[in-house]
């Protein structure tokens, strides 16, 4: 991913990345590129809808499907976990922000510059913010 720029290939493979876990039944509850310029970079944040002591189990089962959707369509690029955090619905960051806007399916809003429950938002992609 080039330094502080989100890029279309990054997000072509960041929709595959959510695709892939869609069809596995992983319980996207949330899908979001992120900024954080203190290390200048974007980030996919994926929350799933489950308790957060699931979270190891997530990364496992994120890191299945994302090998099998590479086995299996090996010329549609799929976002690396690297470039990944998967949190739980309840976040404060996706709470906050779903009480800001819903978006359904597969979109791409952009949300920059706010502050939303006391945390302030540089820049975001969204792809999915569902109740």
């Amino acid at each position: 991913m080039a330094s502080g720029t989100l890029v279309r290939t990054d997000i072509d493979a960041g929709i595959n990345l959510i695709r892939a876990l869609d069809g596995k039944g992983f319980g996207v509850a949330a899908a979001l590129w992120l900024y954080n310029s203190d290390v200048d970079n974007w980030r996919m944040i994926i929350a799933y809808r489950g308790p957060r002591k699931d979270l190891e189990k997530k990364y496992l089962d994120a890191a299945t499907i994302a090998a099998d959707w590479r086995k299996a369509r090996p010329q549609e690029p799929i976002l690396d976990l690297s470039k990944v955090k998967i949190t739980s619905a309840d976040d404060r960051l996706i709470a906050g922000l779903g009480i800001a806007m819903r978006v359904d399916g597969l979109g791409e809003v952009r949300f920059s510059h706010n502050t939303i429950n006391g945390i302030y938002v540089e820049d975001a992609l969204i792809h999915r913010l569902a109740a």
